[in-house]
């Protein structure tokens, strides 16, 4: 069922950029414009609406007394605070005031079929049994550049000791508050999730702050992590999910990698990197219930030369064994990952091979 909301304005320019973003975004939203308040007075008295947001001149508390909203909300210019209302900061990004307003009544309701988008999330982890290969620095570059191809992204941090932290600021929820979410009858996990997520203002992708301690994984079990990677997918508010893991190789991790379209295997032209990731797949081969994580997996040979990849991987066999979907250049750029969020554009050409994959994937599914 479509819900109804009310937009009330007296710039009749602004209310309409507002209002016409609002339906090709959300067409969920059955709305309603005003820039008369006698008019809109008018029209509260016919029943009940879902939203009502009306600029700070619409809002004050006779209004707010007789409307019978699901959430009343004021956009204010100053965040002036008025009776009966609740502020939400006028001038800001289109996106961002829309997803504000629908997280304000998902909270209000305690539902998150407001929020719910319709993508089928593509989900690509990152993970290599090999230390060193520039594993996070391969995912943040990958969510940057799918973020620059106009996918929404979220890019998700697994790792039990976070290699990330400092390279993104702090989120305004983090997965500890997801993960209490999950386990607390009668709390909506997709609305902590909308309410927990921040954008990264240079790389463009969506991101939440790993667990307040790293103690905390020691109670998260894997049925834990598959319930959070199944609520993500199931709000299909994303297109592409980035899940960034450690290094181990247990049942959690396998767990994770079953629920991913495709693994990306970070190596370089190391012959310990080489070595580790040839056990890895001497082991999956033993064991036939491995199979399915073999078939997913793609090779991104990462600091390699002008010539492509080196004698070392060329000599361990593995090039063989495994698809390899990207081979990344020794650069500067991929030094720190703070310098990945500043690249913009650029990295999009460097990681189309990947993206291509994921879309491939997708396809498969």
């Amino acid at each position: 069922m479509k819900k109804t909301m009310i937009l009330a304005d007296r710039d009749e320019a602004y209310l309409e950029r507002l209002s016409n973003y609002f339906m090709e975004k959300s067409p969920q939203l059955e709305l309603n414009i005003f820039t008369n308040k006698e008019l809109l007075e008018k029209y509260l008295q016919r029943g009940h609406i879902d939203i009502l947001a009306v600029d700070e001149s619409f809002a004050d508390a006779k209004m707010a007394e007789a409307a019978d909203a699901s959430v009343k909300l004021c956009l204010s210019a100053g965040r002036m605070e008025i009776e009966g209302f609740e502020s939400v900061r006028k001038y800001q990004k289109t996106e961002s005031l829309l997803n504000e307003i629908l997280l304000k009544y998902a909270q209000a309701t305690g539902s998150s079929e407001a929020i719910r988008g319709n993508s089928n999330t593509r989900t690509a982890a990152f993970y290599s049994p090999a230390g060193g290969t520039g594993k996070s620095v391969l995912a943040l570059g990958l969510a940057a550049a799918s973020a620059g191809a106009g996918f929404r992204t979220l890019y998700v941090n697994l790792e039990e000791v976070d290699s990330v932290n400092y390279a993104l600021k702090k989120t305004p929820g983090t997965l500890s508050d997801l993960f209490l979410a999950l386990k607390t009858k009668g709390m909506n996990a997709g609305i902590k999730l909308a309410a927990s997520t921040a954008q990264e203002p240079e790389g463009g992708f969506f991101y939440v702050s790993g667990v307040e301690s790293v103690a905390e994984y020691e109670e998260i079990e894997s049925r834990d992590l598959v319930r959070l990677l199944t609520m993500i997918r199931e709000q299909a508010e994303y297109d592409v999910l980035i899940v960034d893991l450690s290094s181990g190789f247990s049942e959690r991790t396998i767990k994770l990698l079953e629920q991913a379209d495709v693994i990306f295997v970070p190596v370089t032209d190391e012959e310990s990197a080489a070595a580790k990731v040839n056990r890895l797949l001497d082991e999956m081969r033993i064991h036939d219930l491995y199979n399915p994580l073999f078939e997913k997996m793609s090779l991104v040979v990462n600091r390699a030369s002008a010539k492509g990849p080196g004698r070392e991987l060329q000599e361990s066999g593995l090039l063989e064994r495994l698809p390899c979907d990207g081979v990344i250049g020794e650069t500067a750029l991929f030094r720190k990952k703070a310098s990945i969020l500043r690249a913009g554009n650029m990295l999009i050409p460097v990681f189309q091979p990947l993206l291509n994959r994921m879309a491939g994937a997708a396809k498969e599914q």
